[in-house]
């Protein structure tokens, strides 16, 4: 009948809203109960020796990238952007904070979901924001760790060693204390296999540690190199000062061999001033005048064992903008630090060896050594022009910025020494084995 027809229709179009409404009821109560227990499991607490859990952990998140980053690994990475930090979980990966645009990072294996390992430390990175690096400087570090652990508040950033942010962390974590504050007021510790700077305020205590004690060093022989040269090709030994490759080989195996730690000159000056101790065998290396000799025989030993030296530049002997043989030997681990702008030549007549700092007027001396500490990029350790040292010269030196300041006096540093006016071992060449390894044993 056509009454009982539209009844029909009537019925079926009030059904089918309700079939509707109560399929999305359903779906409702599903999702709430998902999230419910999601949320649960997302408090497990990230297993990592040093860390600390924050009174909220953020959810575990997964980046669905499904791109290769494996070229990144074993090498330095640049972030292209600020960008997410995290925390491996149970789950997946945790965000604790961001790390900024434009750090460096050593990368040591990927994740699943397009995540890189930052080497020596709990974090990831996501791939995405990485970029290769043309930095290829060794992160490492000889400092021994103190009996003390820090642990920061809920919020810190750490530091490179030239106060640049690398990353903020959300969540509270602990470290060893490797140097104490000065007066930069920051603690250092272990990242990435290097020393790496929180503020003392963002630290909330520092706390004993069972951690067994090593043989420190009471003093350290602090080498004095000049030039290289190689028979094979023909050179010559001129006087004492040049030293033939294959006996620098001979002394580096011997350091090398007999587990000597060869020292930067940043730990040094932490050890100097009392903030951080140093293994029982440490010494360092200098080289002065940074002659084109360093490089061409010198540089290739020095990376063949892995050992850290100072090169001491003439900086108003080199071209304006630094050479790239300069900065391929400090991307090696022979850092540059001052032997002066304009000032190694005479100009004092009668006095030590003559070198004009002796007696050039203060602000002048100041100007010099503030110029030559810029060109080697944040400089901080002068080498005398010619060993000479007076009043007027380490006056000239601190004023400048100087922290270390080194002559050519023989003998050995160690803490309480006039920090501006240490001696050194001199390596004579053609004297042998045997009396470089008692100059150091």
């Amino acid at each position: 009948m056509p009454t009982s027809r539209k009844r029909t229709k009537r019925r079926r179009k009030i059904r089918f809203p309700v079939l509707i409404l109560g399929i999305c009821l359903v779906c409702a109560v599903l999702l709430l109960i998902t999230g419910l227990i999601l949320r649960g499991c997302g408090k497990t607490e990230q297993e990592h020796p040093g860390s600390e859990t924050a009174s909220e952990t953020p959810a575990a998140v997964q980046i669905q990238d499904s791109s290769d980053y494996s070229q990144f690994v074993g090498h330095k990475i640049r972030t292209s952007e600020q960008c997410e930090l995290f925390l491996v979980s149970a789950d997946g990966m945790e965000p604790c904070g961001h790390v900024a645009a434009g750090a460096l990072f050593d990368i040591s294996g990927t994740k699943e979901g397009g995540y890189l390992e930052v080497s020596d430390s709990p974090f990831c990175i996501p791939g995405s924001a990485a970029e290769a690096s043309d930095r290829w400087y060794r992160n490492d570090t000889n400092l021994i760790p103190y009996a003390e652990d820090l642990t920061t508040n809920d919020s810190f950033t750490l530091s490179d060693e030239a106060g640049n942010p690398v990353l903020t962390s959300e969540r509270s974590l602990t470290f060893p204390v490797y140097v104490k504050p000065g007066e930069d007021n920051r603690y250092g510790i272990r990242f990435m296999n290097g020393i790496y700077y929180v503020d003392a305020s963002s630290v909330k205590e520092v706390q004993a540690a069972d951690r067994s004690a090593e043989a420190t060093a009471q003093e350290v022989p602090v080498l004095m190199y000049h030039f290289f040269y190689s028979e094979a090709e023909g050179g010559t030994r001129i006087d004492g000062n040049y030293v033939e490759v294959n006996e620098l080989d001979e002394q580096l195996n011997y350091i090398h061999e007999q587990n000597f730690h060869a020292c930067t000159m940043r730990e040094i000056l932490y050890w100097m001033e009392g903030r951080a101790n140093l293994p029982e065998k440490s010494i360092a290396i200098t080289i002065d005048d940074a002659d084109p000799s360093v490089h061409q025989y010198a540089m290739p030993v020095f990376v063949k064992y892995g050992l850290h030296a100072t090169n001491f530049v003439i900086c108003g002997w080199q071209p304006a903008e630094m050479p790239y043989e300069l900065w391929e030997m400090r991307e090696n681990g022979l850092e540059l630090q001052s032997h002066g702008f304009l000032t190694h030549t005479g100009g004092c007549s009668g006095m030590g060896h003559g070198g004009l700092l002796l007696c050039m007027d203060h602000e002048s001396g100041v100007e010099d050594v503030k110029r030559s500490f810029d060109y080697v990029d944040g400089g901080f350790v002068f080498c005398y022009p010619f060993g000479d040292i007076n009043d007027n010269a380490e006056n000239i030196v601190r004023d400048a910025g100087g922290k270390l300041a080194f002559t050519t006096e023989g003998g050995r540093i160690h803490p309480g020494m006039d920090p501006l006016a240490l001696p050194r071992v001199r390596v004579t060449g053609g004297n042998g084995l045997s009396a470089f390894a008692a100059s150091i044993g």
